[in-house]
């Protein structure tokens, strides 16, 4: 399996989580599943945290370091844009440690996981439809 196949397939696997996730976020609900909710949001944060360094790690460095300077711009443009999405992620996980604090402010809770979501949904689907068809593009190993 290529680099960018394996990125894809890791995709597919965080919006299943995220999805799986969202699919409990109903206001009577969430404190119920509070627990669940927050085993899959454990889930979720570490398959994108192995995501998010295997892309600073190997793809990012070689998109910089590529000889096209329109490659360069869209690589700075992604971490950029990705930068902002990773400390407020961080934040929000911080923020809710617990199925406690899960239980105890359901309402706030279901409106910045769909929040966030709506961010890690547009941002896999940047990478998906521009940067990795750029990529393969490119032949970029």
């Amino acid at each position: 399996m290529g680099e960018i196949e394996n990125f894809r397939r890791q995709h597919k696997e965080i919006l299943q989580v995220a999805t799986e996730i969202s699919s409990l976020l109903k206001p009577d609900q969430i404190a119920k599943d509070a627990g669940v909710i927050r085993s899959l949001l454990s889930t979720l944060v570490g398959k994108l945290n192995v995501h998010l360094s295997m892309e600073d790690d190997a793809l990012y460095p070689r998109l910089l370091a590529h000889k096209d300077a329109n490659v360069n711009s869209i690589a700075k443009r992604f971490i950029d844009e990705m930068g902002g999405f990773n400390k407020v992620f961080r934040e929000y996980t911080k923020k809710w440690p617990s199925p406690t604090a899960i239980q105890n402010a359901p309402v706030e809770f279901n409106k910045e996981t769909k929040g966030i979501f709506d961010a890690l949904f547009k941002r896999i689907e940047k990478e998906d439809n521009e940067l990795f068809p750029l990529v393969n593009k490119l032949g970029i190993p």
